[in-house]
């Protein structure tokens, strides 16, 4: 007998302030204008907007995101931060969407957009 997986939930486009995320299509607009994103940027992004107001550390970014294949150091993700925000941010250095929470972690925020 073969054993059956339970069917994973469909991903879904994200519209959360002036972003929109597509992820069948791994695109990401703010306000109509496409940004480009690398895959691992919009990966991130999109597990963070996925799961919003919520605080993730390094640690768990790394094991969601990049997975256990490869060996990247958990400061790799505060690199990887940075350069999302400079995406898909308006000003990098008061993120709307992309928070730091000091000494936990970072969080995608959707209360104030």
């Amino acid at each position: 007998m073969r054993r059956v997986e339970p069917a994973e939930e469909a991903e879904r486009s994200l519209e959360i302030g002036k972003l929109h995320i597509d992820p069948a299509a791994y695109r990401v607009t703010r306000g109509g204008k496409a940004l480009m994103l690398s895959t691992l940027e919009f990966r991130l992004l999109y597990y963070l907007a996925t799961r919003p107001n919520r605080v993730f550390s390094r640690d768990q970014l790394l094991d969601a995101v990049w997975g256990n294949d490869r060996f990247v150091t958990p400061r790799s993700v505060d690199v990887y931060i940075m350069r999302l925000r400079e995406k898909i941010e308006e000003n990098p250095q008061r993120p709307a969407y992309v928070k730091t929470v000091r000494g936990a972690g970072y969080l995608f925020e959707t209360r104030a957009n």
